[in-house]
Protein backbone atom coordinates (compact mmCIF):
# COMPACT_ATOMS: atom_id res chain seq x y z
CA UNK A 1 0.00 0.00 0.00
CA UNK A 2 2.89 2.37 1.01
CA UNK A 3 4.82 1.95 -2.44
CA UNK A 4 1.06 2.32 -4.10
CA UNK A 5 1.11 5.80 -2.37
CA UNK A 6 4.33 7.10 -3.04
CA UNK A 7 3.46 5.96 -6.66
CA UNK A 8 0.59 8.16 -6.99
CA UNK A 9 2.47 10.95 -4.69
CA UNK A 10 5.12 10.84 -7.78
CA UNK A 11 2.61 11.18 -10.56
CA UNK A 12 0.93 13.90 -8.88
CA UNK A 13 3.91 15.95 -8.47
CA UNK A 14 4.64 15.21 -12.04
CA UNK A 15 1.62 16.75 -13.07
CA UNK A 16 2.17 20.01 -11.32
CA UNK A 17 5.31 20.19 -12.30
CA UNK A 18 4.02 20.14 -16.34
CA UNK A 19 0.99 22.18 -15.59
CA UNK A 20 3.75 24.49 -14.18
CA UNK A 21 5.85 24.47 -17.16
CA UNK A 22 2.76 24.98 -19.57
CA UNK A 23 1.74 27.93 -17.29
CA UNK A 24 5.23 29.17 -18.25
CA UNK A 25 5.30 28.76 -21.95
CA UNK A 26 1.94 30.30 -21.73
CA UNK A 27 3.13 33.26 -20.06
CA UNK A 28 6.10 33.70 -22.65
CA UNK A 29 4.21 33.05 -25.38
CA UNK A 30 1.93 36.52 -23.88
CA UNK A 31 5.43 38.30 -23.08
CA UNK A 32 5.75 38.49 -27.06
CA UNK A 33 3.02 40.59 -28.02
CA UNK A 34 4.83 43.98 -27.29
CA UNK A 35 7.66 42.85 -29.21
CA UNK A 36 4.50 42.92 -32.40
CA UNK A 37 3.35 46.44 -31.30
CA UNK A 38 6.76 47.73 -31.08
CA UNK A 39 7.50 46.59 -34.68
CA UNK A 40 4.18 48.53 -35.65
CA UNK A 41 5.31 51.52 -33.74
CA UNK A 42 8.35 51.63 -35.66
CA UNK A 43 6.17 52.14 -38.42
CA UNK A 44 6.17 56.01 -37.04
CA UNK A 45 9.52 56.97 -38.05
CA UNK A 46 9.12 55.69 -41.41
CA UNK A 47 6.59 58.28 -41.40
CA UNK A 48 8.93 61.14 -40.12
CA UNK A 49 11.40 60.64 -42.12
CA UNK A 50 8.86 61.12 -45.27
CA UNK A 51 7.12 63.74 -43.63
CA UNK A 52 11.07 64.86 -43.30
CA UNK A 53 12.04 64.57 -46.92
CA UNK A 54 8.68 66.62 -47.83
CA UNK A 55 9.44 69.41 -46.08
CA UNK A 56 11.09 69.05 -42.26
CA UNK A 57 8.04 68.20 -40.97
CA UNK A 58 7.20 65.82 -37.67
CA UNK A 59 5.64 63.39 -39.91
CA UNK A 60 2.34 63.59 -38.67
CA UNK A 61 -0.75 64.49 -40.74
CA UNK A 62 -0.54 68.08 -39.38
CA UNK A 63 2.97 68.60 -40.81
CA UNK A 64 2.05 66.71 -43.90
CA UNK A 65 -0.33 69.29 -44.77
CA UNK A 66 1.90 71.71 -43.64
CA UNK A 67 4.42 70.46 -45.99
CA UNK A 68 1.74 70.48 -48.93
CA UNK A 69 0.65 74.33 -47.79
CA UNK A 70 4.75 74.84 -47.88
CA UNK A 71 4.62 73.97 -51.54
CA UNK A 72 2.04 75.27 -52.51
CA UNK A 73 2.30 78.64 -50.17
CA UNK A 74 5.58 78.06 -51.89
CA UNK A 75 3.35 79.49 -55.04
CA UNK A 76 2.00 82.08 -53.22
CA UNK A 77 5.15 82.86 -51.76
CA UNK A 78 6.67 82.75 -55.37
CA UNK A 79 3.79 84.76 -56.80
CA UNK A 80 3.92 87.09 -53.76
CA UNK A 81 7.69 87.59 -54.82
CA UNK A 82 6.89 88.05 -57.94
CA UNK A 83 4.05 90.97 -57.51
CA UNK A 84 6.46 91.71 -54.73
CA UNK A 85 9.24 90.99 -57.09
CA UNK A 86 6.10 91.89 -59.74
CA UNK A 87 6.84 95.65 -58.44
CA UNK A 88 11.01 94.75 -58.85
CA UNK A 89 10.70 92.76 -62.03
CA UNK A 90 7.60 94.64 -63.26
CA UNK A 91 10.06 97.68 -62.84
CA UNK A 92 12.33 95.71 -65.43
CA UNK A 93 10.12 94.26 -67.53
CA UNK A 94 8.65 96.14 -70.65
CA UNK A 95 5.65 98.82 -70.38
CA UNK A 96 2.40 97.37 -72.34
CA UNK A 97 0.55 99.06 -74.62
CA UNK A 98 -1.93 98.48 -72.12
CA UNK A 99 -0.99 100.04 -69.31
CA UNK A 100 0.52 103.51 -71.51
CA UNK A 101 -1.28 106.66 -72.50
CA UNK A 102 0.34 108.83 -75.32
CA UNK A 103 0.88 112.41 -75.81
CA UNK A 104 2.05 114.67 -78.23
CA UNK A 105 3.85 117.44 -76.89
CA UNK A 106 6.55 120.37 -77.50
CA UNK A 107 5.63 120.82 -81.23
CA UNK A 108 8.33 123.24 -83.13
CA UNK A 109 7.54 124.05 -86.69
CA UNK A 110 10.44 126.20 -88.66
CA UNK A 111 12.39 126.24 -91.77
CA UNK A 112 10.25 123.40 -93.46
CA UNK A 113 10.30 120.86 -90.30
CA UNK A 114 8.15 119.39 -87.68
CA UNK A 115 9.66 118.54 -84.05
CA UNK A 116 8.15 117.37 -81.09
CA UNK A 117 7.91 114.61 -78.37
CA UNK A 118 5.74 111.53 -78.23
CA UNK A 119 5.50 111.02 -74.69
CA UNK A 120 4.41 108.25 -72.93
CA UNK A 121 2.92 108.07 -69.07
CA UNK A 122 2.72 104.93 -67.55
CA UNK A 123 -1.21 104.91 -66.57
CA UNK A 124 -0.71 101.16 -64.42
CA UNK A 125 -0.59 100.88 -60.78
CA UNK A 126 3.25 99.11 -60.90
CA UNK A 127 6.54 100.03 -62.88
CA UNK A 128 7.90 99.26 -66.02
CA UNK A 129 10.77 100.15 -68.44
CA UNK A 130 10.66 101.48 -71.65
CA UNK A 131 13.79 100.34 -73.52
CA UNK A 132 14.65 101.47 -77.21
CA UNK A 133 12.30 102.79 -80.02
CA UNK A 134 8.82 103.16 -80.58
CA UNK A 135 7.41 102.33 -83.85
CA UNK A 136 5.58 105.13 -85.21
CA UNK A 137 3.83 106.20 -88.23
CA UNK A 138 1.30 108.34 -90.09
CA UNK A 139 -2.33 107.04 -90.54
CA UNK A 140 -5.21 108.32 -93.60
CA UNK A 141 -9.05 107.66 -92.58
CA UNK A 142 -10.19 103.73 -91.52
CA UNK A 143 -6.32 103.01 -90.25
CA UNK A 144 -4.51 102.74 -93.43
CA UNK A 145 -0.96 103.55 -93.17
CA UNK A 146 0.51 106.73 -95.08
CA UNK A 147 3.64 106.75 -96.40
CA UNK A 148 7.07 104.24 -94.76
CA UNK A 149 7.21 103.60 -90.63
CA UNK A 150 9.31 106.23 -89.39
CA UNK A 151 13.16 105.76 -89.45
CA UNK A 152 15.29 105.44 -86.50
CA UNK A 153 17.03 108.60 -85.15
CA UNK A 154 20.12 108.79 -82.89
CA UNK A 155 21.62 106.13 -80.72
CA UNK A 156 19.31 103.82 -78.31
CA UNK A 157 19.28 104.60 -74.85
CA UNK A 158 19.08 101.67 -72.07
CA UNK A 159 16.23 100.94 -69.88
CA UNK A 160 14.27 103.80 -69.03
CA UNK A 161 12.16 102.97 -65.67
CA UNK A 162 8.60 103.93 -65.05
CA UNK A 163 6.64 104.33 -62.09
CA UNK A 164 3.23 104.57 -62.12
CA UNK A 165 1.63 108.15 -63.75
CA UNK A 166 5.76 108.74 -64.79
CA UNK A 167 6.51 109.64 -68.09
CA UNK A 168 9.40 109.11 -70.90
CA UNK A 169 9.50 110.85 -74.75
CA UNK A 170 10.78 110.19 -77.61
CA UNK A 171 11.13 112.79 -80.07
CA UNK A 172 9.55 112.61 -83.56
CA UNK A 173 10.83 114.63 -86.60
CA UNK A 174 8.97 115.11 -90.01
CA UNK A 175 8.53 117.96 -92.43
CA UNK A 176 6.61 120.45 -92.13
CA UNK A 177 3.73 119.73 -94.70
CA UNK A 178 5.62 119.52 -98.32
CA UNK A 179 9.15 120.90 -97.02
CA UNK A 180 11.73 121.14 -99.42
CA UNK A 181 10.51 117.92 -101.70
CA UNK A 182 9.11 117.92 -104.92
CA UNK A 183 5.71 117.61 -105.31
CA UNK A 184 5.69 114.12 -106.94
CA UNK A 185 8.13 112.94 -104.85
CA UNK A 186 6.14 113.93 -102.01
CA UNK A 187 2.60 112.89 -102.57
CA UNK A 188 0.93 115.44 -99.81
CA UNK A 189 -1.66 113.56 -98.15
CA UNK A 190 -4.29 114.15 -95.40
CA UNK A 191 -3.41 112.19 -92.68
CA UNK A 192 -5.47 111.13 -89.00
CA UNK A 193 -2.64 110.84 -86.84
CA UNK A 194 -0.36 108.13 -85.63
CA UNK A 195 -0.24 104.62 -84.90
CA UNK A 196 2.71 104.17 -82.37
CA UNK A 197 3.79 101.08 -81.39
CA UNK A 198 5.83 101.17 -77.79
CA UNK A 199 9.24 99.85 -77.33
CA UNK A 200 8.64 95.75 -77.67
CA UNK A 201 5.28 95.73 -78.16
CA UNK A 202 2.95 93.98 -80.57
CA UNK A 203 -0.13 95.99 -80.07
CA UNK A 204 -0.50 99.88 -80.96
CA UNK A 205 -1.67 103.15 -79.68
CA UNK A 206 -3.60 105.66 -81.61
CA UNK A 207 -2.58 109.41 -81.67
CA UNK A 208 -5.20 111.88 -82.99
CA UNK A 209 -2.95 114.31 -85.20
CA UNK A 210 -4.67 115.84 -88.28
CA UNK A 211 -1.88 117.27 -90.62
CA UNK A 212 -0.42 116.72 -94.11
CA UNK A 213 2.14 114.26 -94.37
CA UNK A 214 4.28 113.42 -97.48
CA UNK A 215 3.48 109.86 -98.27
CA UNK A 216 5.83 109.19 -101.34
CA UNK A 217 7.21 106.17 -100.88
CA UNK A 218 10.75 107.21 -102.20
CA UNK A 219 11.34 109.42 -99.34
CA UNK A 220 11.86 108.86 -95.42
CA UNK A 221 10.78 112.65 -93.86
CA UNK A 222 9.76 111.28 -90.75
CA UNK A 223 12.02 109.91 -87.76
CA UNK A 224 11.90 109.10 -84.02
CA UNK A 225 14.24 108.74 -81.62
CA UNK A 226 14.99 106.32 -78.68
CA UNK A 227 12.97 106.37 -75.42
CA UNK A 228 14.58 108.68 -72.87
CA UNK A 229 13.66 110.68 -69.96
Amino acid sequence: MRSLSVRTMATAAALATAALTVTACSDSSDNSEPAGSSVSVSAAPSDSASGSSSGGSSGTSAPDDGGTQGASGGGPSSSATASGGGNAPAASGACASGQLSVALKDAEVGAGQYNAEIVFTNTGSTSCTMTGFPGVSYVKKAGVQAGPAADRDGAAYGPVTLAPHATASARLHDSNGQGGYDPGQCKLTDVEGLRIYPPNQKAALFLPHKTEHCAGTGIHPLRIGAVQR
